[in-house]
């Protein structure tokens, strides 16, 4: 989903700069530490708390609503990387198309929803806290001979290689800041520039 389907690295510079336009710069400065702190302590991106505790801490902040509004309300499908969603219809001619990402149980469900790709998965969506420790429910939910794994960060991709083995394709998407992130394990069977390569891949290199 993220910054595989997705430019979520676009979405949160949008958001940092509606946040600095609406309050003061220490507030914004202190917005983006409950951020992090949530997530250290989460171990995912959760905007919902975020914005909880930052009202906690400024119960006085006349703006705090737009702030609310800045970051519950972003219009998604505008984020979508090109022919993201051509890639969604063409892969499932090879098979069941699913979307498995981390993320909260709140504001990452309505980000995929918001985006179209609840509607274009065919309800086939799945959020965990740590999409990695959760492929045999997915072998359960999704069963296969076969399984590709599109992805923007080699490490996970290496995570389901090692676990699934030859009955996994692994696709690394090198958008975003994880793009040369280092694959800790077995390298990705396929490596493109942008999701709408894909596009391109022959139907045999998938697996199907």
């Amino acid at each position: 989903m993220d910054n595989t389907l997705l430019d979520n690295d676009r979405v949160k510079q949008d958001i940092r700069s509606a946040v600095a336009g609406l309050v003061a710069a220490d507030r914004a400065s202190r917005f983006w530490s409950l951020y992090e702190e949530v997530r250290n302590e989460q171990g995912v991106v959760d905007f919902p708390e975020t914005l909880r505790r930052f009202r906690r801490a400024f119960p006085d902040e006349p703006r705090a609503e737009d702030v609310d509004r800045a970051v519950l309300s972003v219009p998604f499908e505008n984020y979508l990387y090109a022919r993201a969603m051509d890639v969604v219809a063409r892969l499932w001619h090879f098979g069941d198309v699913a979307i498995l990402s981390d993320g909260d149980r709140v504001y990452q469900p309505a980000k995929i929803a918001r985006a179209g790709l609840l509607l274009a998965m065919r309800g086939n969506v799945l959020v965990y806290e740590h999409k990695e420790d959760h492929l045999v429910e997915v072998e359960r939910r999704f069963p296969a001979d076969h399984y590709a794994h599109v992805d923007d960060r080699a490490a996970l991709l290496a995570r389901t290689k090692k676990s699934l083995g030859p009955k996994a394709t692994t696709i690394h998407v090198r958008q975003g800041h994880y793009a040369s992130e280092p694959p800790s394990g077995p390298p990705p069977d396929i490596a493109v520039e942008h999701i709408a390569d894909l596009l391109t891949i022959e139907p045999t290199r998938f697996g199907s």
